[in-house]
């Protein structure tokens, strides 16, 4: 899902070997399709291969594939909901490429992540693809993009409270940004499961869109409610998915927090219609699937 959905700090780490790019070519030119297998089944493979760059490890290895314009990647398997497919064209721009039919074309000369994640597969299974897409020789230069609008980032620290669910402690890993505590979305739904409001949430990585279905028992994809390490404060910056209730497009400022979409907790309460309350004596957040969500 939330490629998220998703599930990696992709803007933080992935983007940031940009800055590191450094390398040696390791094998001779002339094009070449590559099959990339993958654990329990399932492989990938990725046209016009040219070259491969021996690049600074930071955290999804230190090779980089170098391909021609234009690129066919393949995905041979039946795909989990959060595969994906990075695209960033430095630093602080990340977007996310379609797959259709489970194929995708790369024609930007940019760099990419390829995440392959299977049916019955989960995320660290798999090791990730990265790619550096460059123009056919003799193409014609292609007119520089103009500069996109930056983000502005802002300060998130680890909400303090404690969470009572239906009265029972629940350890999340929530943030407050800006007054407002924050929460995963699919913690939350995984929290409430099996109550009066229970949820669905799925991810489709083509449309890049979050889609929630009220009143649906929530399918654990087998990481929710962790807790990494002791969580710190970050800076974060709005998420680019869309979001949907029942098939109607639902607004909310939402926020990317390592691979993760977080949003607001009132607004995920007043969406599902569940009590959230402050207990100040407790010093808690509680949230109650019996009762009705009021301001």
């Amino acid at each position: 899902m939330e490629k998220g959905m998703q599930r990696l700090s992709v803007i933080l780490v992935l983007a940031s070997f940009v800055s590191l790019f450094s390398a040696f070519t390791a094998m001779a030119a002339g094009d070449k399709e590559k099959r990339f297998e993958t654990k329990n089944g399932g492989y990938v493979t990725i046209s016009n291969i040219v070259e491969t760059k021996k690049i600074k490890d930071v955290g999804y290895g230190e090779t980089m594939y170098v391909a021609t314009a234009p690129v066919t990647v393949t995905f041979y398997g039946e795909l989990a909901d959060d595969d994906m497919i990075a695209k960033w064209a430095d630093e602080d721009s990340l977007e996310y490429v379609g797959i259709k039919n489970n194929k995708a074309q790369l024609t930007e000369p940019v760099k990419y992540g390829v995440f392959p994640i299977f049916k019955g597969q989960t995320r660290g299974d798999n090791d990730p693809i990265l790619l550096e897409v460059v123009a056919s020789p003799g193409e014609a230069k292609q007119p520089e993009a103009t500069p996109q609008v930056k983000t502005e980032a802002l300060s998130a620290s680890p909400t303090p409270a404690k969470v009572l669910v239906n009265s029972k402690d629940t350890a999340f890993e929530a943030y407050n940004i800006n007054g407002n505590n924050y929460f995963k979305l699919r913690d939350l739904a995984m929290s409430v499961n099996d109550s009066e409001k229970s949820f669905e949430v799925s991810w489709d990585a083509a449309k890049n869109a979050i889609s929630l279905a009220s009143n649906k028992a929530y399918t654990p994809e087998g990481n929710e409610l962790t807790i990494s390490g002791k969580p710190t404060g970050k800076q974060v910056t709005e998420t680019t998915a869309n979001l949907s209730l029942n098939g109607k497009e639902v607004k909310f400022t939402a926020y990317l927090i390592d691979g993760n979409n977080y949003f607001k907790l009132r607004d995920i309460a007043g969406l599902m219609n569940i009590g959230v309350t402050w207990d100040e004596k407790a010093n808690a957040i509680r949230i109650d699937t019996k009762a009705d969500y009021k301001e």
